[in-house]
């Protein structure tokens, strides 16, 4: 399905466009389901049709020295992975919540009704995803193998049926209805990079001085990173924790308010 003839360039300029465009919809309070809806469909048929912005495997492309597939100069290549990382240390993980691909989705098919499974330890999801990123550098420069290619990242957006790895990432689909975006959590590579960034994001999804300590937001949050302290680093700013706050105690900005100021 992917259109060979669009360039990779296109897809990397709508991932910056549309990551300010969300960063300026949340802090003016304008993004709601709608239109976090409409860029998911959006970002997923980018995937299908250009390919990109697939920065996780561009990050492989890169880490591999294939610097061919690109399908773009490498040095926007490197700005474009750097831009990002930088856009998570200032903004949060927007591109990922929204605008790649592979996360919009797994966001897409998380939305079906079904039993939800939580993983209530933060730690885990955090710690296996930064052992797969080792393993995924090492295998990369020792035996130049990118391991996304056995996840199949690529053969399932480009549809090939024929490939075993098309159905290890369908497999991963199956899962994501009842376990939230299981891709982006225990093995993007990238991500570990944005969520690292993120920890130290000036604008998040934080309490203001409304909150009533309901624990609505943290009923609802996938992650379990809805409460006061939590780091947001695994935060996509998916808005559940805004949308059932009944009293408008969730803001999406750079100002911290502290228990202190609260009471």
């Amino acid at each position: 399905m992917v259109i060979d003839s669009i360039p990779m360039v296109v897809g990397m300029a709508y991932a910056i466009i549309a990551t300010l465009m969300i960063v300026v919809l949340l802090r003016r309070g304008k993004f709601n389901k709608r239109v976090g809806y409409v860029f998911l469909v959006v970002s997923t048929l980018f995937g299908f049709l250009v390919f990109a912005p697939m920065l996780p495997y561009q990050f492989q492309t890169i880490i591999l020295g294939n610097t061919k597939q690109l399908g773009a100069p490498v040095a926007l290549a490197v700005v474009v992975l750097v831009a990002f990382v930088v856009l998570a240390f200032m903004f949060g993980k927007a591109f990922c919540g929204y605008v790649c691909p592979i996360g919009t989705l797994q966001e897409l098919i998380y939305h079906i009704p079904t039993k939800k499974v939580r993983i209530k330890n933060k730690v885990f999801p955090v710690a296996f995803r930064f052992v797969f990123f080792v393993a995924f550098i090492v295998v990369a420069l020792v035996s130049s193998v990118g391991l996304l290619k056995y996840l199949g990242v690529r053969d399932f957006f480009y549809l090939d049926v024929s490939s075993a790895f098309f159905y290890v990432f369908l497999a991963l689909l199956i899962i994501s209805p009842f376990l939230y975006r299981p891709f982006c959590r225990f093995l993007c590579p990238y991500g570990v990079l944005l969520s690292l960034a993120a920890i130290k994001s000036r604008f998040k999804l934080r309490r203001n001085e409304n909150c009533i300590d309901c624990k609505k937001c943290g009923e609802v949050c996938p992650t379990n990173e809805a409460g006061r302290t939590d780091l947001k680093q695994e935060c996509y700013l998916c808005n559940r924790c805004k949308y059932v706050c009944p009293v408008d105690g969730i803001d999406y900005t750079g100002k911290e308010v502290s228990v202190q100021q609260k009471a």
